[in-house]
């Protein structure tokens, strides 16, 4: 059997659950409580697997073996864990299915182990069922304080959605050789690439959040574009940004980029702000 196989079942999960509620509830918008759980899920990895190297995932659909281990860690943290959080906060489950869920998905992480398509290092199964139920009651907790209406949720719900699509993003762009990042902090060029990425992804998404959220006319808002190119420039001028296309091609495609995540980000806000109970 393919490495690849039981990832594509996830992902097939995933995403076949998220559309079913969609439907069901007849709100496409839940895709960005999706993604605001996504990007909680994502800070969470980038401490656990990418800075202290608890666990590698081997779904062996890239050739660069550090891309591949991104590439199996996004089923679960892009798809995975936070549809199934999306499902535990619409639905109001109690504690008992939140505890059998995580327990489901520590068991499936036993059954990768045995496949050999997961190694963990230091992590054991027993964190992740804990660390799961804290995120499960989290998101149903998370719903709460923003169908209250409260401001500090829908800042950080938008922040957290932001960095779950700009860090996808910018991923892609690393697998697609289009540019890299090169600080030193890692011997491993590519675990350096997805470490500054990841830091720099983080601090894009609140430059779009804090945009959205604090300017209404459109002309600043625009700016957020501009900015976020502007925080490679020191970094390309140092030599720890490589770009490995023409500049002023890298320059247009990154613009476009920022601008639809920029959309998307306004689209977003919208959507939050409607949340409430």
């Amino acid at each position: 059997m393919p490495n690849y196989l039981p990832y594509l079942i996830l992902v097939l999960i995933s995403l076949t659950l998220l559309a079913i509620m969609m439907l069901y509830k007849r709100q496409f918008g839940l895709v960005i409580l999706f993604l605001s759980y996504s990007g909680m899920v994502y800070v969470a990895e980038f401490l656990v697997m990418v800075l202290w190297n608890s666990y590698e995932y081997y779904p062996e659909v890239l050739h660069i073996p550090y891309y591949d281990n991104i590439a199996g860690a996004i089923v679960s943290n892009l798809l995975i864990i936070p549809s199934l959080g999306t499902l535990v906060a619409m639905y109001r489950l109690r504690w008992a299915w939140m505890i059998v869920i995580a327990a489901c998905l520590a068991g499936m992480e036993w059954i990768f182990t045995e496949l050999e398509i997961y190694e963990p290092h230091w992590w054991k199964k027993m964190y992740t069922w804990m660390a799961l139920s804290f995120f499960f009651f989290l998101a149903r907790f998370w719903l709460s304080g923003l169908q209250r209406d409260l401001g500090f949720f829908r800042y950080m719900s938008l922040w957290m959605q932001a960095w779950g699509v700009v860090g996808t993003v910018m991923y892609v762009m690393s697998v697609l050789g289009l540019r890299y990042y090169q600080i030193g902090y890692f011997e491993d060029m590519y675990r350096d690439d997805i470490f500054t990425s990841a830091m720099m992804g983080v601090l894009k998404a609140g430059v779009f959040s804090t945009f959205i959220t604090c300017f209404k006319k459109v002309r600043w808002r625009l700016l957020a574009p501009v900015l976020v190119f502007a925080l490679d420039i020191p970094l390309y001028c140092m030599g720890w940004l490589m770009v490995n296309i023409p500049f002023w091609i890298y320059t247009m495609i990154y613009l476009v980029l920022a601008s639809l995540l920029l959309g998307w980000t306004s689209y977003a806000h919208r959507y939050l702000s409607r949340l409430v109970d």
